[in-house]
């Protein structure tokens, strides 16, 4: 309910308004301290009672809801325009109580507004006491019933992070892979897996696509998401990169035209046998629009689609139907998700939830989606929750949105279900999921900072924990419940566990859906048939649809009521000078929080005007946008919190010294590439609030002012090996009391002296690092107690060790990635000894032309997950102790010498006499 949301961030703000900085109470009059308390206890009761009316249709209706949304947003108005009046005080050497009373431009007092707010809220009040009693009790008996006192339930319990299940689908599995392998065909094949949405033909193409077979079968592999927005651009660019990364750079591919990345992609395959995936095609208009893409040689290459559409399908050699699971299967799968075989999980009435989960299963139809969906809601809940969750199902749902009753009602139906059952907290943070275009990966960590910004993730929490890790137990909750696909991120340099994910095409239409159905956000995409709501309270622009013929009006409500703006564009869309005019100036927005560009070029498209008007930005982002210079006018925002500045890598930003005035900043991204438009260094030691820093420069910035950054719990730098400055930051981060993590990257190092040898050791020895990215000459090791061991990932670019490092590595008792490259070891010999690299999960040697022989000993890299070998041209072979390692995954083997591939190759097939039937190998070339 988003309602919850919008109150109780106000909750929030009236809590921070009546405590100073240093957290004791703020000084005001006694009536207006009282008012505000008296604001406060009355907006927590609303809470209370929409948390309890929540999943009830008789209790309050949609327009109650609207009406306590817009009190919600303007008390929060009223009590931020009065903070910043009090900020601007302070910062003019303090003005008396009565002139802070009074609101900037208006005349207004706080006073006043509260006098007003306090009426309004007792007409509300009026009506809940008026609300049917029995009704009200219902909810309760309900509420309670279920067990869905959901400030009591331990979010991020019971995860299932378990790897797609193919469930009554082999019969299918092993048919397509005969069609994949052609049984002597050779001409080029398009091979089409047609069925309704959620029937699991992604799943299945993509067991197929890294099945290891087919990756030993296929020269080259390319997996391309179509989508309803087709645009041929990105398709292209997309293969590309995978079948030609190793001789095009990303850099290089963007810049090419469209019909140079036709022919380039045609003659990255000319000659190969390839297998191309092309999942969820629509149109047949899309796939003529590639189809000259994919040369024919007549040596056994295949194109698989997914798809809906019968029409579409019929463009394939060989189709195969995806139908629904039987009940056998279905059960079968249900019982995965829902974790009723589980022995983690003790199920009290087991026996009498298998009654009733046939039952609920009986009412999925046989579509996996809805299965998966409908399982983890049930996951570790008890029967009466069990016995609710039926009963909801065998309830009629006539009000469905007409747009919803054209597809499946099985699926429909136990994905609505699945939002109605989420807790009152986490459903505006599902439906936030839709804004983002579809068919776009999601990066989790910007979610994490939008939700933060919104308010959507509660700032005080009874663990303890920071807000950035409440938003991540939020998400794993959406995992668990099966709604959205994350991609794990493991690097050991993050602090984060997930890097990416994506939503279901129906998911994020039911997102879409509620959203705008309550007025949360709006959608604008410019495409035919784009709806425009008269209210809405953030809107997502697609930019990439806009064109500067357009005479598109854009139905946007009165400017006051938006709170969050989120630009979308993509570095592959065609170049439009000019914006949608009703967003070309933004002075009119004073009153948003969130301002996101996301892959705008800032070279065709000027930055709107008016931005600087928006002071009560909390969040400002340009990821993946290509700005030359940070205007310094954006530096007066008092409430932002988060600065995005990570452009594109091709782009480097020019940063004048201004972000020292923006004192409430907690999340600060540097660009990769950045520099000062003077000669003197950034200052940051006025961001005392600072959490998180990434893409520090010390050669830019001062590097003590990290000492003055008290609540800095992330940081990620880089500093120049050649320059004073690397010593200095050493010094530093020992003496910087950081609470998370923290990660260097050195350039251009060398240590041919005495001085910069013991610069290395005091690098290796630097507890307060994570990991450490190192380029350059270093020659010799310290002793293992010499090297910190806090060390979770290393980088030895170019390092030049004499003697194995790998003994020394070996023991050092949290290092989970380890990269050697460019001639990192010099020597002939390298030994993985007993029991050394316990929590190693990334091995990774490009690149050591000396080296002949790679020998692991027992129980060496017991917990390995992929290992990279490229460029040794030398090694002749990797140890057979491989094959044992349970956790072993993934061998990636690029351009390395014929017989060492066959090799390779034996020892796969040999592990499937191991049990290791998850071993897949990828050939590629540099």
């Amino acid at each position: 309910m988003t309602t919850v949301s919008a109150v109780r961030t106000v909750v929030e703000r009236l809590d921070y308004l009546l405590l100073a900085d240093d957290g004791v109470p703020a000084r005001y009059a006694g009536d207006l301290r009282a008012g505000i308390v008296q604001l406060r206890l009355d907006l927590s009761a609303i809470e209370e009672f929409l948390i309890e009316a929540d999943g009830s249709k008789n209790i309050i209706n949609g327009d109650l809801r609207k009406r306590v949304t817009h009190l919600a947003y303007e008390i929060e108005d009223a009590v931020e325009c009065y903070a910043r009046q009090e900020a601007t005080g302070k910062s003019s050497g303090g003005l008396i109580i009565s002139y802070l009373l009074e609101y900037c431009f208006t005349g207004r007092s706080l006073h006043k507004d509260l006098y007003i707010f306090r009426s309004r809220i007792d007409q509300l009040k009026h009506f809940m006491d008026a609300v049917n009693p029995v009704a009200r009790a219902g909810a309760r008996q309900i509420s309670s019933s279920s067990n869905l006192d959901e400030q009591e339930q331990v979010i991020g319990a019971n995860i299932d992070h378990s790897p797609p299940v193919l469930i009554g689908m082999e019969e299918n599995k092993e048919r397509l892979r005969s069609y994949l392998l052609g049984g002597g065909k050779p001409e080029l094949s398009v091979i089409a897996i047609r069925g309704m949405g959620g029937i699991g033909k992604t799943t299945l193409a993509k067991l197929l696509y890294n099945d290891p077979l087919l990756v030993k079968h296929f020269d080259n592999r390319a997996w391309a998401a179509i989508g309803q927005d087709f645009q041929a651009r990105d398709i292209l660019e997309t293969m590309l990169l995978s079948l030609a990364s190793g001789l095009r750079s990303k850099n290089e591919i963007a810049e090419m035209e469209t019909m140079e990345l036709m022919e380039q992609l045609y003659q990255a395959q000319k000659g190969r046998r390839y297998l191309i995936v092309l999942d969820d095609l629509w149109s047949e208009e899309a796939w003529d629009n590639l189809r000259f893409a994919f040369p024919d040689d007549c040596n056994g290459s295949r194109i698989l689609i997914t798809t809906w559409s019968i029409r579409v399908a019929a463009i394939a050699t060989d189709v195969l139907e995806v139908r629904p699971l039987g009940m056998a299967e279905s059960w079968q799968l249900f019982e995965i998700k829902s974790g009723l075989n589980d022995p983690d999980i003790e199920y009290i009435a087991a026996d009498k939830m298998e009654v009733i989960g046939k039952e609920i299963v009986r009412h999925c139809a046989g579509v996996p989606l809805a299965i998966a969906v409908i399982g983890g809601i049930l996951r570790a809940k008890n029967l009466e929750y069990w016995d609710l969750i039926l009963h909801r199902l065998q309830q009629d749902f006539q009000n469905l949105h007409q747009d919803f009753q054209r597809t499946v009602k099985s699926v429909l139906h136990t994905i609505i279900l699945s939002y109605k059952e989420l807790p009152f907290h986490l459903k505006p943070c599902f439906i936030y999921l839709g804004h983002f275009p579809p068919d776009q990966a999601i990066s989790v960590e910007i979610l994490y900072l939008l939700w933060m910004a919104e308010g959507l993730i509660s700032a005080g929490d009874e663990s303890g924990k920071a807000r950035i890790e409440v938003a991540e137990d939020y998400f794993n909750e959406l995992v668990n419940r099966s709604l959205v696909i994350v991609e794990e991120q493991e690097q050991a340099s993050s602090s984060r566990r997930f890097k990416s994910c994506q939503v279901h095409d129906l998911i994020r239409d039911l997102c879409e859906w509620k959203g705008t159905r309550e007025e949360f956000f709006q959608v604008i995409d410019f495409g035919p048939g784009n709806k425009k709501s008269s209210s809405t309270h953030r809107v997502a622009i697609y930019l990439n649809k806009f064109e500067d013929r357009n005479d598109f009006s854009v139905n946007v409500p009165e400017a006051k009521h938006i709170r969050a703006i989120l630009f979308f564009d993509t570095e592959k869309s065609l170049p439009r000078s000019t914006w949608p005019r009703e967003f070309s100036d933004l002075k009119g927005f004073q009153w948003t929080r969130v301002l996101n560009f996301d892959g705008v070029d800032f070279r065709v498209r000027k930055l709107p005007r008016g931005i600087e008007k928006l002071v009560y930005l909390r969040y400002l982002g340009f990821q993946g946008c290509y700005l030359l210079e940070f205007p310094s006018a954006l530096s007066n925002f008092p409430f932002l919190e988060t600065l995005d500045l990570r452009v594109r890598v091709s782009c480097v930003m020019t940063i004048p010294n201004v972000l020292r005035k923006l004192s409430r900043l907690r999340h600060l991204y540097f660009p990769s590439a950045f520099q000062s438009d003077t000669k003197d260094k950034l200052k940051l030691d006025s961001l005392k609030k600072l959490e998180i820093l990434e893409n520090f420069n010390a050669s830019i910035c001062d590097a003590d002012d990290l000492l003055q950054l008290e609540n800095l719990q992330i940081l990620t730098g880089i500093v120049d090996g050649h320059n004073v400055d690397l010593k200095n930051t050493i010094s530093t981060l020992n003496r910087v009391k950081l609470l998370g993590r923290s990660s260097i990257v050195v350039k251009n190092f060398d240590s041919y002296s005495v001085a910069r040898l013991s610069i290395v050791a005091a690098l290796l020895e630097c507890n307060a690092l994570n990991a450490l990215d190192i380029e350059g000459y270093i020659g010799e090791l310290p002793l293992h107690r010499e090297i910190g061991s806090n060390f979770t990932e290393l980088v030895f670019n170019g390092s030049e060790f004499k003697q194995d490092p790998m003994p020394v590595l070996g023991k050092l008792p949290n290092l989970r990635s380890l990269v050697l490259c460019n001639d990192a070891f010099v020597g002939k010999q390298m030994v993985c000894c007993e029991l050394n690299f316990p929590q190693l999960r990334r091995l990774k040697l490009v690149t050591l032309h000396l080296i002949e022989e790679l020998e692991m000993q027992t129980g060496a890299l017991a917990r390995l997950t992929i290992l990279t070998i490229e460029q040794c041209d030398r090694l002749e072979t990797i140890p057979y102790k491989l094959a044992g390692i349970p956790t072993l995954t993934t061998l990636m083997i690029g351009s390395m010498p014929e017989g060492f591939q066959n090799g390779v190759n034996k020892l796969i097939e040999e592990t499937r006499e191991l049990a290791n039937d998850e071993l897949t190998v990828t050939f590629y070339d540099c």
